[in-house]
């Protein structure tokens, strides 16, 4: 299970752990994040802690650009439109 600090009220908690899974749902203009952590080096099912984030798209762009940005990799390449797109919209 991730750790956290003794909570306090009204004090967020910082949690920390191991990232083991993600995903994703769309929900309406927002993006709903799941994602899965442990402290276990082995985790059981009962270790896992899932997490429920939701964020706006233009914050979920940001943290793609970020993570992108931080593992030195770049965005794919804008694919070329059809000549029939261009044509038509």
């Amino acid at each position: 299970m991730a750790t956290t600090n003794a909570p306090q009220k009204g004090v967020p908690q910082e949690l920390s752990g191991v990232v083991i899974g993600w995903k994703h749902q769309d929900i309406s203009r927002n993006i709903q994040l799941t994602v899965q952590s442990t402290i276990a080096s082995r985790p059981t099912p009962d270790a896992v802690d899932t997490h429920h984030l939701l964020m706006t798209r233009n914050q979920a762009m940001l943290l793609a650009q970020y993570l992108m940005r931080l593992t030195g990799q770049d965005a794919p390449a804008p694919r070329k439109r059809g000549w029939l797109q261009r044509l038509f919209g």
